[in-house]
């Protein structure tokens, strides 16, 4: 009977030196071998995921963006769940206005629209996912069709007041840390559970049949979705407490750890 992987990638699927292992691969490969499908899950953009998980399937379907965008395998969209362009040019504004050390990202589809490229923080995220952004204007977010994703980065303490306030403002949007300094924004309502569980009735595969790997906040709902959720042991020690099963780190293949028993 079909199966469905679920990974998240960052903390999860590749180690700290930003690669996915070749035992890891491997592990994956087999289970791909086995009729299973494997779909990585990400706030990462498409271009983003792609060049990570071309060395286990050249045909996998992609969730990004935390699940605003699901594609098939092919490439064709599953689902497409946007943020209301009013909504995304008061929230930059507002970011503009009032953060000293808190910057803005804007998402659509494969553009990502940064507001300084030359800010630390963007620096040090187009090296982790090895894409450039486009550095813009406000102006220039009020001219596009559709946004998937806000993610907001910088100092943790201007992030955790920056959320407080944003959740009052914006009641139609949600807020998720994946890192302590990215707060990632999208529509309210969206979450890594609710892609998984379109995917996995999309394929028409019985959610039973289906495992996730996880290693933060904004894995939680997706963990307890499947029917089996593994978090990493790296994870932040609250999620570990409210998902129950561990591996290994994303350091020492804890994918591979579970999937070699499975797929032996």
């Amino acid at each position: 009977m079909k199966k469905i992987i679920f990974s998240d990638i960052d903390g999860t699927l590749i180690n700290d030196r930003l690669e996915v292992t070749p035992r890891t691969v491997q592990s994956l490969k087999r289970a791909i071998a086995n009729d299973t499908l494997f779909v990585p899950v990400s706030a990462r953009m498409p271009l983003a995921i792609e060049p990570l998980i071309n060395n286990i399937s050249e045909n996998s379907p992609i969730i990004s963006y935390n699940g605003a965008l699901i594609q098939n395998e092919d490439g064709e969209t599953i689902d497409s769940i946007t943020i209301d362009l009013e909504e995304v040019i008061q929230l930059c504004t507002f970011i503009e206005e009032s953060s000293q050390n808190v910057y803005w990202n804007v998402y659509s589809n494969n553009n990502w629209l940064s507001q300084d490229k030359e800010n630390f923080w963007i620096k040090r995220e187009e090296k982790i996912v090895d894409i450039h952004s486009n550095e813009s204007t406000i102006n220039e977010i009020s001219k596009l069709k559709e946004v998937h994703k806000l993610l907001i980065m910088g100092d943790t303490n201007e992030i955790i007041e920056c959320e407080k306030i944003l959740l009052r403002k914006f009641p139609d949007l949600s807020c998720s840390k994946s890192t302590p300094y990215y707060l990632e924004i999208m529509r309210k309502g969206i979450n890594k559970g609710k892609a998984v569980k379109i995917l996995a009735d999309y394929y028409h595969i019985d959610l039973t049949d289906t495992i996730a790997f996880g290693d933060n906040f904004n894995d939680i709902d997706m963990l307890q979705t499947v029917g089996k959720g593994y978090v990493m042991l790296n994870a932040p020690q609250e999620v570990k407490q409210l998902i129950g099963n561990i591996t290994n780190s994303n350091n020492f293949d804890g994918i591979a750890e579970v999937l070699e028993k499975m797929y032996p």
